[in-house]
């Protein structure tokens, strides 16, 4: 039997077998020794992979596109047979949800399909769609090492609670003076001391006084004639004896003191003056000896069984407090003690300094506790609603204009949620008027840190929905209105003209550049030349007052001749200031196509009070530190415009739309225009295919290529003629370095969408786009809709296209 034989019966036996019964390995295969391999095998393996390698490297870019071209020929294919799956995968229909994508390098890249990174070009990986709203998810076991501690939302009486610091008074209706009425001399002192505990009738002093002694004696004399026989008269009553009296009455003396008086018939040399109050003496005027005179105060006397408590509260405080209402008052030394007493008085004025408002509370003292000038803690508690949505005031995130509670949705689950606050508790409670239930969960530590997390993912969400705010324009306010109402055709022209040539040359200094600023600053010059003296009919002294006309032209001749970026800088700051008052006082020409602002950059010519400029509205361009600081100013607003703007400024009608000769002069053809264009765009489109390669000369060749043929452009009215003015002032000499040419390509690309817009340009394979890149904030125009940034190559990728504008677009 052959081995071949013996393999196969083995084989056939084991197939056999049941499961559960053993096998017996099969022997191993005899060692033979290996043969050498031939030599020609070796050179054909050889050759074949020298073919190979050569056919990779000459075809393989070929192939690679044919397969993506194939691809993504299915897809689209079966996209639309209505196999989309890609929105079965990234969203759900029926909510309408998207699926989006992002980049773990850079996480500010949001994009709503897949593919890859418009950066770095890693692929990019789906977003949770948790993320997109405020919610926020942690792991039960983080929740518990972060510390996040969660309250129930309570329902129960609002109480306010005010707490403030009262100081002890007197009661001021419970003080009583002790003044003389007669003049005398104190001879037995019987209170010697301040704070002399009296009762009421107890003797003060003993005092000597002659006429006290002669009222004691005309007393006991008319006392004495009343009872003695025969004084009668019939018909007469006698009143000698209440005389007598009152006039000791008068003098203070007591009904005791005269009954006594009169039982001893002799008048006595001195008399006690009674305390007529019960109370402790707080002031003492009175020593043994002393001679006293009439109105004299000689003891004050007060009750200090009822005191007065004076707070201070501010004035936005004094909804929360009312006459009658109860107050708490503690002494710090005295803990566990309180005593309760009431408002009863609220000073009805506010220190003007301070803002704060005096209100008097009134408490019973019966043991003398409270001593005036004591500080006391005070509580005012009211009542403002019986039941109320209460929350512990830790759990409200206060940002100013908002407030925020994360309500604990449980297993590590927690949401944020916009909350209306009312009054604060004294007791750590706030009123919750709107977002909040009863019984629901709130965090009271550790919130912070979900706040954070939380405001990450609110801003996700705000980046996928809305406009960018890159892509916003500044509102700025306008400086007031010029000295004219209108402006002369020529007046008009010439600064625009300047305007034009003056926006040219900052551009270049923003751009770190010197060069090409000459002949820009010429035609500045010539512009000015051709607007002074030109008679303004309402104004006829105008160019009388604004002599900054000539001193701009003069100072912009000297910019045509300066020699170094710095000395240019100079240069272009003194011509800043002359044109800058010119403007305002003329105005804004109104056929210029953009609005003018007036900026100031506090750090140039800084111990000169800084130095300003004028550009175009939009992103800030400062050209006295270029690249170092681009966006550098504190103060901004937009130059008045004297007249109206041309109508065609709103809304342009396509060309396809406007009737022969609106978007073109009369003298003008349609045809030749577009084909103008046509050549001029595609001078365009080389510059910007050569930026992509950072090839500085071929772009600038480019450029101004684009000049030699945008002369037909100059015949379109309004906005789109003066683009067309401005292409070809900007890119007669773009500069030589990449930033100066840059530059330029960024004023030339505005300039041709706002001619796109009066007439769209012709279709070209693979259409014309304007596409945007919020990285660098410029605009510029494309063939096709594969992104390919002129500005920074190392971000070829980066970038959006905004809109099609080639005559196909809207069809």
């Amino acid at each position: 039997m052959t081995t071949s034989e013996t393999h196969k019966i083995g084989s056939e036996a084991h197939e056999g077998d049941s499961p559960n019964t053993p096998t017996k390995p099969a022997p191993p295969p005899s060692r033979r020794p290996l043969k050498a391999m031939p030599w020609w095998l070796l050179a054909a393996f050889a050759l074949v992979a020298a073919i190979s390698a050569w056919l990779g490297m000459r075809f393989g870019g070929s192939i690679v596109d044919s397969l993506r071209e194939t691809t993504a020929r299915v897809a689209r294919s079966t996209t639309a047979a209505g196999h989309d799956h890609a929105a079965e995968t990234g969203g759900d229909a029926a909510s309408g949800a998207t699926q989006y994508y992002t980049c773990g390098m850079h996480p500010w890249v949001i994009l709503p399909r897949p593919g890859d990174c418009p950066i770095c070009h890693m692929k990019l990986t789906p977003l949770d769609p948790a993320k997109f709203t405020g919610q926020v998810a942690i792991d039960p076991v983080v929740v518990q090492n972060i510390g996040v501690r969660v309250e129930p939302v309570t329902e129960g009486p609002l109480v306010r609670t005010i707490r403030t610091v009262g100081t002890v008074d007197y009661d001021e209706t419970r003080v009583r003076d002790v003044n003389t009425k007669i003049a005398g001399w104190i001879e037995d002192l019987h209170i010697d001391f301040l704070g002399a505990a009296v009762e009421q009738g107890q003797p003060l002093f003993e005092v000597y006084s002659p006429a006290l002694f002669q009222a004691q004696e005309e007393y006991l004399l008319a006392l004495r004639t009343q009872r003695a026989p025969g004084t009668e008269r019939p018909g007469q009553p006698l009143d000698l004896v209440a005389s007598a009296r009152t006039k000791l009455e008068l003098f203070d003396v007591t009904p005791q003191q005269i009954e006594a008086l009169a039982e001893a018939g002799q008048p006595s040399r001195t008399m006690s003056v009674l305390s007529p109050h019960t109370g402790t003496v707080i002031a003492k005027h009175a020593n043994e000896g002393m001679r006293i005179e009439p109105g004299m105060q000689v003891f004050r006397i007060a009750d200090l069984s009822r005191v007065w408590v004076l707070v201070t509260l501010y004035e936005s405080q004094l909804p929360f407090v009312s006459e009658g209402q109860l107050a708490v008052m503690s002494l710090p030394y005295i803990p566990g003690l309180t005593l309760e007493g009431r408002v009863v008085y609220i000073y009805p004025y506010v220190d003007t300094r301070t803002r704060e408002v005096q209100v008097r509370l009134e408490f019973e003292n019966p043991t003398g506790l409270l001593k005036p000038g004591m500080f006391a803690t005070v509580e005012l508690q009211s009542t403002l609603k019986r039941e109320a949505v209460l929350v512990p005031r830790a759990a409200v995130i206060s940002t100013g204009t908002r407030s925020v509670a994360f309500v604990s949705l449980g297993e590590g689950k927690f949401e944020p949620r916009d909350v209306r606050i009312g009054v604060e508790a004294g007791d750590g409670q706030v009123e919750v008027l709107d977002g909040l239930k009863p019984g629901e969960l709130v965090v009271t530590s550790g919130q912070f840190l979900l706040d954070s997390e939380s405001r990450v993912r609110e801003a996700l969400a705000k980046m996928i929905r809305g406009d960018l705010a890159s892509e916003q324009t500044a509102e700025v306010a306008t400086a007031g209105a010029s000295e004219l109402d209108s402006l002369p055709a020529p007046v008009a022209a010439g600064l625009a003209d300047a305007l034009r040539a003056y926006f040219v040359i900052g551009d270049r200094l923003a751009a770190d550049s010197d060069s090409g600023i000459a002949d820009p600053a010429r035609s500045l010059a010539a512009a000015l030349d051709r607007t002074i003296g030109v008679p303004i009919p309402t104004d006829e002294h105008f160019w009388h007052r604004h002599t900054e006309a000539a001193v701009a032209r003069g100072k912009a001749l000297e910019l045509a001749s300066a020699s170094g970026l710095e000395s240019a800088r100079e240069a272009f700051a003194d011509l800043s200031v002359a044109l800058d008052k010119l403007v305002r006082a003329t105005g804004v020409p109104p056929a210029l196509e953009v609005g003018v602002q007036s900026l100031h950059c506090p750090m140039f010519r800084e111990g000169q009070g800084g130095a300003l400029w004028l550009q175009p509205a939009g992103g800030v361009r400062n050209p006295f530190f270029g690249a170092m600081m681009l966006e550098c100013f504190d103060r901004r607003e937009a130059l008045p415009i004297t007249g109206e703007r041309p109508a065609t400024e709103g809304a342009v009608p396509s060309a396809d739309e406007s009737p022969a000769g609106h978007a073109i002069a009369p003298d003008g053809s349609r045809t030749e225009v577009q084909m103008t264009l046509a050549t001029a765009l595609g001078a365009y489109l080389a510059a910007q295919d050569s930026l992509t390669k950072d090839d500085a000369r071929r772009a600038a060749e480019s450029l101004r290529h684009m000049v030699e043929n945008v002369g037909p452009l100059l015949a379109l009215d309004g906005t789109a003629g003066d683009a067309a003015e401005q292409i070809r002032v900007a890119a007669r000499d773009p500069g030589a370095d990449l930033a100066s040419i840059r530059s330029t390509f960024a004023l030339v690309s505005n300039a041709l969408l706002v001619i796109s817009e009066a007439l769209p340009p012709p279709t070209t394979e693979g259409g014309v786009f304007h596409a945007y890149c919020p990285m660098v904030k410029e605009h510029w125009l494309q063939a096709g809709e594969d992104i390919r940034n002129p500005y920074d190559p190392g971000m070829l990728r980066c970038g959006t296209i905004k809109a099609r504008l080639d005559r196909e677009a809207g069809r």
